[in-house]
C-alpha cells in the first residue's frame, strides 16, 4: 500500500468519523431531556415564557418527538393562565419544519458516513496483509486531526458565538424565518442564545468523548499489528 493510499484512506476514514461521530454528539445532546430541564431554572426562562416548568419541558419533549421523526404534526398547545391556547405563530412552525428537515438530512448522513467507515475497513483489511495496521492507524490519525479542529472551533466560538450563530444559519437556511422578534415569538425566548452556547460546548464534550474512544480504538489496533513503535 503507497503513501498516497494512506494518505487517501486517513482523509476518508477522518471524513466518515467526522459525519459518524459530530452528527451523533448532536442527536444525544439535542435530545437530552434533562438539559431542558436544567435549562428552564438556569435561564430564568419563567419570566421571559411565562410558562410553567412543566409546560416549557412537556413543549420541547413535543419538540424533540417532531423533528425526531415520531411525529408529523408539532404539538404545542397549553394552558396558560387558565385558558388552552396554541403557543407558536406561523412562522415559528414553518421555521421548525425548516429545522426537522436539518435534522432528517443529519440522520442520513450520519447513517451513510458509518457504512462508509465499515466499507472502507472491511475493504482495506481485504486488500492488504497489514491492512488492520492501517485501519488502525487511521482511525487513530483521523481523531487526532478531528480533535484538533474541534478545538479551533472552540476557540472561535469563545470569539464571538453569536457571529458564527448567525453565519450557521445563513449557510444552512435558505429564507429568514429564523430570523424571530423576542417581542412576539416564543420561540426565541424558550431557546437563548446561552442556551444554544451551552448546547455547542455539551456536542463539543460528547464530541471530544467518542474521539477519545476511537483514538485509543486505533491505538490499540495499530499497536497490536506492530504499526506503533513500543
Amino acid at each position: 500500500m503507497n503513501r498516497l493510499f494512506r494518505t487517501v484512506l486517513i482523509l476518508l476514514i477522518t471524513a466518515a468519523l467526522a459525519g459518524c461521530l459530530l452528527l451523533t454528539s448532536i442527536q444525544l445532546a439535542a435530545f437530552d431531556i434533562s438539559f431542558y430541564e436544567r435549562a428552564y431554572d438556569k435561564y430564568n426562562l419563567h419570566k421571559t415564557t411565562e410558562l410553567t416548568k412543566w409546560d416549557y419541558v412537556n413543549l420541547s419533549r413535543n419538540i424533540l418527538v417532531y423533528l425526531n421523526g415520531q411525529s408529523d404534526y408539532l404539538y404545542n398547545r397549553a394552558i396558560i393562565h387558565g385558558s388552552g391556547k396554541y403557543l407558536f405563530n406561523q412562522k415559528e412552525l414553518l421555521h421548525m419544519e425548516d429545522v426537522k428537515i436539518l435534522f432528517v438530512q443529519g440522520y442520513r448522513i450520519r447513517n451513510l458516513s458509518f457504512l462508509s467507515l465499515i466499507i472502507l475497513i472491511l475493504i482495506t483489511v481485504s486488500i492488504s496483509k497489514k491492512g488492520k495496521r492501517h485501519v488502525g492507524i487511521s482511525l487513530l490519525s483521523g481523531s487526532v486531526i478531528l480533535f484538533m479542529t474541534a478545538v479551533v472551533f472552540v476557540l472561535l466560538l469563545n470569539s464571538d458565538f453569536y457571529q458564527h450563530f448567525t453565519s450557521f444559519h445563513h449557510v444552512f437556511f435558505t429564507n429568514d424565518l429564523w430570523l424571530l422578534n423576542p417581542q412576539t415569538d416564543l420561540l426565541i425566548n424558550m431557546y437563548p442564545l446561552e442556551f444554544f452556547n451551552d448546547m455547542a460546548i455539551k456536542i463539543i464534550m460528547y464530541f471530544a468523548v467518542q474521539l477519545a474512544a476511537a483514538a485509543s480504538l486505533g491505538y490499540f489496533i495499530a499497536k497490536k499489528e506492530k504499526g506503533i513503535p513500543q
